[in-house]
């Protein structure tokens, strides 16, 4: 039973009454099972959509990215690699999420620099600050 038109003439300004207080409770009540039972239906379908798409497409949240990013950066790196857009990211909300075969992809990429690579740039900006002068 809810709150209705009806129920409305029976106060005066259409706020319910002390007495239908129980009945209005009852009503929510009913209404927050029936909506809890849609979401938990929502996220099975959305658990067994995850699960049933391929490896590759497997999608990751941001801690079990950098369990598989090797290295194994920081959390807050990612953080800081996705609000500067240097890795592949997708985001719902508040929540970001990453796809395992655009990690892949990027990691795969040829702009990431080897160890080698990546010492002869710091000697070579070591020696351009010593040529610089001074002021």
């Amino acid at each position: 039973m809810s709150f209705n038109m009806e129920d409305r003439k029976h106060t005066s300004s259409g706020v319910p009454t002390f007495d239908m207080i129980p009945m209005l409770m009852a009503n929510l009540l009913e209404d927050n099972k029936i909506l809890s039972a849609k979401i938990d239906a929502l996220n099975r379908k959305i658990s067994a959509s995850v699960g049933n798409s391929k490896d590759d497409d497997q999608r990751m949240d941001v801690n079990e990215a950098q369990k598989y990013i090797p290295g194994h950066p920081a959390v807050q790196t990612i953080y800081g690699w996705t609000s500067n857009n240097m890795i592949p990211y997708h985001k719902v909300g508040k929540r970001i999420y990453f796809v395992k075969s655009e990690l892949d992809a990027w990691l795969s990429k040829e702009q990431h620099k080897s160890q080698e690579d990546l010492r002869e740039e710091a000697e070579e900006y070591v020696n351009n600050r010593r040529k610089q002068p001074t002021q």
